[in-house]
């Protein structure tokens, strides 16, 4: 328990330090007043056209830049630095980001796990310092969280703190890889709204410290009330230790319990869904729950479940893009601003059209991405 405070407290002090505002996502609920008047059904129409253009995508790839020789990166050494891979996608993002550097003569000296506690971090950054890497790529950790001044010369890449475009990576950081998770926001608010009819009782999670928690929750916000402004939205937060020692469970049930009249759960991440799942479970309530990251382990159990929506934005893609952002800061070319990452819907219609125990970007996304990537990896 210690530990996990140690985590919370210093997850606070990251987003303070950050610049991060947190509204909508308190340690204390706060409810959506309902308004008398129910949504247009051109409203809901449009909610609905956009659930299904994403439900339906055939995604397509483009390179946001110029091919660049990636041989002078081999040999480099890289120290990747996660604030968890406890957290299913979080392992994912590291084991394909760490293949692709070593796929072009890399070596990863590191591959160091905080457990989701902040205490380890120093020790790991000080070791990259030592090994004396070329670079060092963060996973999840905010920039507040990194010792910039201990590090000399060597650059740092953060991953999805930036999380939405246009949004400036932090003082100090080389580049930062993001998917866009205002859509995926949009998206999980346009299930709301259709599923509940425009008149849905939810509660929505998002989680303290994590850069795109603000941005997702103030999308979904904005996306209720132009949509379904008379549907009622408790927002709450769930700092990252709650998801795996059991309160997560015990908040979800309990808000149940309190509630019978709750028909939606929209936990922002999906790693989210096991405990607020289990939640449901235990009240016996038949709220349905949505979610974004679609990663295998949940995935699986998308519609034999109370999860009845996931949406996908390619792990692999963003992987890769990491890669490519590492490569080319290795290499000395610029990184793009934005690699352009689009999303996917997946719900009860389509899961049965993939294989859903294991994320294969051709049989989910059409895409072999990192063969798409590798066409650019080379001297024109």
């Amino acid at each position: 328990m210690q530990a996990q405070k140690k985590m919370r407290f210093g997850f606070i002090a990251a987003a303070l330090a950050a610049g991060l505002v947190l509204s909508g996502c308190s340690s204390s609920s706060e409810e959506a007043a309902p308004t008398e008047a129910a949504p247009a059904a051109d409203n809901l129409a449009v909610a609905q056209a956009a659930y299904d253009a994403a439900l339906a995508a055939s995604l397509t790839f483009a390179y946001p830049g110029d091919a660049f020789d990636v041989s002078a990166a081999s040999g480099k050494r890289v120290a990747m630095i996660s604030i968890n891979d406890q957290i299913p996608v979080l392992k994912q993002w590291t084991d394909t980001i760490a293949a692709g550097l070593e796929s072009q003569g890399v070596t990863v000296t590191q591959k160091s796990d905080a457990g989701g506690i902040i205490d380890p971090l120093p020790k790991f950054f000080a070791q990259a310092v030592t090994d004396k890497v070329d670079l060092i790529i963060t996973n999840a950790v905010p920039a507040a969280l990194i010792p910039l001044a201990d590090l000399g010369d060597i650059p740092v890449m953060t991953t999805n703190q930036t999380a939405a475009p246009g949004v400036a990576v932090a003082a100090g950081i080389a580049a930062d890889p993001s998917f866009d998770y205002t859509i995926a926001a949009s998206l999980m608010a346009d299930w709301f709204c259709i599923t509940g009819a425009g008149a849905g009782n939810a509660v929505v999670w998002g989680s303290e410290g994590q850069a795109s928690s603000p941005i997702m929750i103030e999308v979904i916000k904005a996306r209720v009330a132009e949509i379904c402004p008379s549907a009622m939205v408790d927002y709450q937060d769930a700092p990252l230790a709650t998801w795996f020692d059991g309160t997560l469970d015990g908040v979800a049930k309990n808000a149940v319990t309190a509630d019978p009249s709750i028909t939606h759960l929209m936990p922002i991440y999906d790693a989210m869904t096991f405990a607020t799942g289990a939640g449901l479970t235990a009240a016996g309530s038949t709220a349905i729950q949505s979610s974004f990251n679609m990663t295998p382990s949940v995935a699986a159990g998308l519609g034999v479940s109370a999860l009845k929506m996931d949406v996908g934005c390619p792990n692999d893609w963003f992987s890769y893009a990491t890669v490519d952002a590492g490569l080319r800061l290795l290499t000395g070319n610029a990184v793009p601003s934005n690699y352009g990452i689009t999303c996917k819907v997946f719900d009860e219609s389509n899961i049965a059209s993939i294989d859903a125990t294991v994320e294969n970007s051709v049989n989910w996304y059409g895409i072999d991405f990192a063969a798409e990537f590798a066409k650019y990896w080379t001297a024109m």
